[in-house]
């Protein structure tokens, strides 16, 4: 439907005054009058009623705007919905660099909380790490006489040593090695939160037991319990399973006490990887870790438990590749999405140049004009993002169910994806509608 067709019937009329569309009065009207006929005008017609209930209570300047809102909203959507395979495509490419968000940053959450689950599974305050420390299989280590150190403290309960190292696993079944991720323990107490570690560490009852990483990649083989293999060289027996997935360090874990670590790492027995404390119920962390930090020598340093989990996720999200590429790829499909939004409504715009003047010369504001031109692109937007998000939670489902990584769809993923695509919106449609306020009237003469 042309505007121009609109003034000429009422429903635009020259002071700026919308009233509501008779559907009778535009039943002929091209395509623009199939979207009031029939099934489609149930569509359209709550528009135009919107907020009509409470239309009686309001004052006359409210009553107004409220009513050039609902003839914005009934424009732009029978705009969109004028030729409607156009408009499945233009949604449908706009929702893939939706979908590419989608998947970057739940992927990007979940290896966020991956990389820092093994921390997870340890309930303490404070750390203690290497003055070399950069991730966890590259942490250093330190004399285990800095924990006994710690204890003198005041505000200090208890501390704990966990012991990172790598070697290989061995198949007796295909004689294939693989590299995975030793962790020692002392006795667990009160430091385990992971139940799954805390009651199979119980079952470590000779030092040829283990406890294998359920989720470990299958190029270890077998990993259930009772299996038999090979750690650097000896004979070991599976005596239970936990689940971590910590493939981002090597292809499984075991866990060991870390009186059989030095036999399985060739690590000293007086050195210890990360120390872990935990603090008198009364103590503040903050002061406690000065004190710590004060009365230790430099050799180590102190950290709260938040500051050593952004450390680890910082390097691998900030530092190392993966990261970096992943944070890339969300930049590209932002830009991506922008200037798919950007040709559709540009398209449009052009086509319908000389409408939009129309409601300039019949004395329509060009903040009238400009809502339109907005309500178009926010709806397009909106309906691509819709599909985009459901074909993204079905794949991250899939991910999440073969990689074991954390990626599915959370109502704060989705509300972040929505402000990302609303500032992509906002953008592209920023940029487009500045031609429609442009249109000049004497350009249709």
């Amino acid at each position: 439907m042309k505007f121009s067709e609109l003034f000429q019937k009422g429903i635009l009329g020259v002071t700026g005054a919308a009233r509501r569309p008779n559907v009778t009065e535009v039943s002929g009207w091209g395509r623009w009058s199939a979207l009031l006929r029939s099934n489609d005008n149930a569509f359209l017609e709550p528009l135009m009623s919107l907020g009509g209930a409470w239309e009686p209570r309001l004052s006359n300047s409210v009553r107004s705007a409220l009513r050039s809102c609902r003839l914005c909203l009934f424009i732009a959507f029978a705009n969109l919905m004028q030729n409607r395979v156009r408009f499945l495509v233009a949604a449908g490419g706009t929702a893939v660099p939706i979908l590419l968000l989608v998947m970057q940053i739940a992927s990007l959450d979940a290896v966020r909380q991956k990389v820092s689950s093994l921390y997870d599974a340890f309930d303490f305050d404070i750390a203690i790490v290497s003055d070399s420390y950069q991730f966890l299989i590259a942490s250093g280590t330190f004399d285990r006489v800095r924990l006994s150190q710690a204890s003198a403290v005041p505000g200090v309960a208890e501390s704990f040593a966990l012991n990172i190292g790598s070697t290989r696993w061995g198949d007796i079944a295909t004689d294939k090695y693989s590299p995975v991720m030793v962790i020692g323990l002392d006795q667990p107490g009160h430091f385990v939160r992971d139940p799954a570690i805390g009651q199979g560490f119980g079952l470590l009852r000779s030092s040829r037991d283990v406890l294998a990483d359920s989720y470990s990649s299958s190029d270890l083989g077998s990993v259930e319990t009772g299996t038999l293999a090979r750690l650097t060289g000896r004979t070991v027996e599976v005596a239970g399973q936990f689940q971590l997935g910590l493939f981002f360090y090597a292809d499984g874990s075991v866990v060991v006490p870390n009186t059989d670590f030095p036999a399985f790492t060739g690590h000293a027995p007086t050195e210890v990887s990360v120390g872990l404390v935990k603090l008198a119920a009364d103590a503040d962390p903050g002061t406690v870790r000065n004190d710590l930090a004060a009365a230790l020598p430099q050799d180590v340093r102190v950290l709260q438990r938040s500051e050593l989990i952004d450390e680890e996720e910082g390097y691998f999200l900030s530092t190392k590749p993966l990261g970096i590429m992943m944070r890339i790829s969300m930049l590209i499909a932002f830009v991506v999405g922008s200037v798919i939004l950007l040709q559709v409504l540009s398209a449009d715009v052009v086509n319908r140049i000389d409408e939009f003047a129309t409601l300039n010369a019949i004395g329509y504001s060009s903040a009238f004009v400009l809502g339109v031109g907005l309500c178009e692109t926010f709806g397009l937007v909106l309906s691509a993002f819709v599909p985009a998000l459901l074909v993204g939670a079905v794949l991250l489902g899939i991910a999440q169910w073969t990689t074991h990584l954390q990626t599915a769809v959370t109502p704060y993923l989705v509300v972040r994806i929505l402000f990302i695509v609303l500032c992509m919106c906002f953008v592209s449609g920023i940029t487009v509608v500045r031609r429609i306020v442009q249109a000049d009237p004497a350009e249709l003469y």
